[in-house]
């Protein structure tokens, strides 16, 4: 049987299911054809299909037409829920409070009291900081920084004891709060901020909420069963824990409604998302059906591609139904490598790491010379923020992260700059139903000729500003072009106490001596300077820290530069993060196998068949998916130590080493 037969039989027996299928392999297509046999055969079942975004969800309907409810998972959420207040209103108390701290004790380190002693500490000091955030955001109350690691390391268990007794303290006052509120103001925002104050609910929290309500009110999943007698999901594997659950725990062991899954575990590169539904699958609930198929890829690249897979699956090459033959289907796969003895790790001095990019580069200019019409795909790279003109807003970061493409996307976002500039997008590309239901949406429906003639001027105007970014948010927030949340004003509130807190003699005498060239902890301490090595670790944070705002809120960030990177991170430069690489197939594509000094990621762990631990499946996974887009000719470039060398030919046997 072929996988859409399967499906097919699945459909008539009720039976749940979830189609695993590499890359190209068409999943979204069989799930169209999967609802057509519907239509065709079951005209009067209901069926709801999800997906991650409006562009698929356009996609589906332009296929299948509007017979069916397709939408995100936001949108089929919010319509379930939404009329149920009283019953988020009993549920909405989890989202807003703080959670507790909880210690793991030394086993769960495997007996290592150094690593106990660090992780807990780094815990200790995260949980402080969302209680210390909510406190002021609830009571405009400031409080001292956390204990550092020698204090509290001293007697962890009586600190984590006392920030618990203030959380619960806290969330009385927030439990009280909320009761006090109309539960009836209660809704789900369509931004990605949840407001306590407005009590509703952003992105995430409508994920929480869903989940809080299936999990407490039973009778909520049977009202879902009444309405629908299939539910797809499409790209299962980026879908919240949680969300899945709600389907295949509270949904599917009824049997009253069919839920199928589209995905592939190997492209689950999101923290956020499930990854696999292998106990689903074990437990019986599910039965997988396998996809083999590839549409996308050479030949070449299918014959690569598939060594990276780490669950068995082997894609063979289908032919589209424009191709006549295989010669249509014919590329390149090249893996260029250099060899560096003293690779830099991320604890290495600026110079170490300057000389090791120096070699990369020339690697990479050496495959850009290999290959035309590319895209150049990278885990993160400096340089491309010099390419792609957004450097100052980068180096604001970069001076304080290791990897700031996480923390640029998190302030960006709390400082709704990306937000206006998909607002601003939204006008170049002549979205306008976009803008109006934006304004609409926060309050400010435009009626009149006068009011529109003022709204185009007020866009041009901010996108022809070169000024500080932050300036031209003002400008937005007093237009009232986009609405002032209270995580941006939490945001700049806890700047502004963060840099008031540095006005002591202790800072002012750390910075002085840091910054006339004392900027390790051996150089201080051999000038004589009076310090011990954790102190020296926390006031320099909290240098970098006051450097990063400084710059962040400085003339040199402006808004095109924000622009830059938002075109950047939507790839439609020729530079493309890995982590940004599912979707359209590009023609041809340079990856580069580096991890920029980030630990998360060990690339070199691929070569190497006895290594299974979590960082190389988590290496593996996100290489698959940048090869895995190319459609004609892949190159993979890399620099190895010469130990590697035999472990990288065993695996890539036309590896051709360059010597620079």
């Amino acid at each position: 049987m072929t996988p859409l037969e399967n499906i097919q039989n699945c459909i008539k027996e009720k039976k749940c299911f979830v189609l695993q299928g590499g890359a190209g392999s068409g999943k979204t297509e069989t799930l169209k054809e999967a609802l057509k046999y519907i239509s065709e055969n079951y005209p009067d079942k209901r069926v709801a299909c999800i997906t991650h975004t409006n562009l698929a969800v356009d996609e589906i309907k332009s296929r299948v037409g509007d017979i069916y409810t397709i939408s995100t998972i936001h949108s089929f959420l919010n319509s379930i829920i939404k009329d149920y207040k009283k019953n988020i209103f009993q549920c909405i108390f989890e989202l807003f409070k703080v959670k507790k701290i909880e210690r793991n004790e030394i086993e769960f380190y495997d007996g290592d009291e150094k690593e106990q002693k660090k992780k807990e500490h780094d815990k200790y000091k995260k949980v402080y900081e969302k209680y210390a955030k909510k406190l002021f955001t609830i009571t405009s109350e400031s409080i001292d920084k956390p204990e550092g690691k020698r204090i509290y390391d001293a007697n962890p268990i009586t600190y984590n004891t006392n920030l618990n007794t203030r959380i619960d303290e806290l969330n009385e006052v927030i439990k009280r709060e909320i009761e006090a509120k109309d539960f009836n103001k209660i809704k789900y925002n369509e931004t990605r901020f949840d407001s306590y104050n407005d009590l509703t609910f952003g992105h995430d929290g409508l994920l929480e909420i869903a989940y809080q309500l299936f999990s407490t009110f039973p009778k909520i999943g049977k009202i879902l069963q009444d309405k629908f007698d299939y539910i797809f999901i499409d790209e299962y594997q980026d879908t919240n824990e949680n969300i899945i659950e709600i389907f295949l725990s509270y949904l599917a062991q009824s049997h009253t409604t069919t839920i199928g899954l589209f995905g592939d575990s190997m492209q689950a590169i999101y923290e956020d998302g499930i990854g696999n539904v292998h106990k689903y699958v074990s437990d019986g609930i599910l039965e997988e059906i396998i996809k083999e198929d590839n549409y996308r890829c050479s030949v070449q690249v299918v014959e690569f591609i598939n060594m990276l897979r780490n669950d068995g699956l082997n894609q063979q090459v289908q032919l589209k139904h424009t191709e006549s033959s295989l010669d249509e289907r014919q590329g390149n796969v090249n893996f260029y490598y250099s060899i560096v003895e003293n690779k830099p790790h991320s604890r290495s001095s600026d110079g170490d790491k300057a000389q090791y990019l120096r070699k990369l580069n020339e690697l990479i200019e050496y495959a850009k010379s290999t290959q035309d019409n590319y895209k150049l795909l990278m885990l993160t790279n400096k340089s491309i923020s010099l390419e792609v003109n957004f450097n100052n807003l980068y180096e604001s970061f970069a001076q304080r992260y290791q990897d700031p493409k996480e923390y640029i996307d998190e302030a960006l976002i709390k400082l709704q700059l990306l937000e206006l500039v998909e607002f601003c997008q939204a006008y170049e590309n002549g979205n306008y139903n976009y803008i109006l239901s934006e304004l609409k949406r926060i309050g400010y429906p435009i009626k009149t000729i006068a009011a529109k003639t003022k709204l185009k001027s007020d866009i041009e105007y901010i996108l022809n500003f070169d000024g500080a970014a932050i300036e031209v948010l003002d400008y937005a927030f007093s237009n009232s072009l986009i609405k002032k949340s209270e995580i941006f004003d939490s945001y700049i509130d806890r700047k502004d106490v963060f840099l008031r807190s540095l006005d002591n003699y202790e800072y002012r005498t750390f910075k002085t001596n840091y910054n006339d060239g004392m900027n390790t902890f051996a150089r201080m301490v051999s000038g004589d300077v009076t310090i011990e090595e954790e102190q020296f670790k926390e006031l320099e944070k909290e240098l970098k820290k006051e450097r990063l705002f400084t710059s962040l809120f400085s003339p040199a960030v402006t808004f095109q530069e924000v622009i830059n990177y938002y075109l950047y991170i939507n790839e439609t430069t020729d530079y493309i993060t890995m982590h940004k690489t599912k979707g359209s197939s590009i023609d041809n594509v340079i990856v580069v196998l580096d991890e920029y000094f980030w630990i998360k990621y060990d690339f070199s762990k691929i070569f190497d068949p006895e290594i299974n631990d979590n960082k190389k499946f988590d290496s593996q996974k996100l290489f698959y998916v940048a090869c895995s887009r190319t459609k004609t000719n892949l190159t993979c470039i890399r620099l190895i130590k010469s130990d590697e060398e035999d472990l990288l030919n065993n695996l890539f046997i036309n590896a051709t080493r360059i010597d620079l």
